[in-house]
């Protein structure tokens, strides 16, 4: 078992890493639906797409660790 800070410095990391995640498919859905009318052809880019994919997959994984530290604290696996 980790110590008391390694603990909390894991969990920041986790919150941290999921914040930016989060952030990356805003950026890149937000991309994406300014290519429907008005502003633009209607029809998204393809690399905005896998952009899109992409950053979801990270921000699934990122919120999957969060979930788990989070699964136990409240366990009481965490202090």
């Amino acid at each position: 078992m980790n110590t008391f800070e390694e603990q909390r410095a894991e969990e920041r990391v986790a919150i941290e890493n999921q914040r930016r995640a989060f952030e990356r498919r805003q950026a890149a859905f937000l991309a994406i639906t300014k290519q429907f009318y008005p502003q633009g052809s209607g029809q998204p880019a393809a690399s905005d797409l896998d952009n899109l994919a992409a950053a979801d997959a990270e921000w699934k994984t990122a919120n999957a660790e969060v979930e788990r530290i989070a699964d136990e604290i409240r366990t009481g696996k965490r202090r």
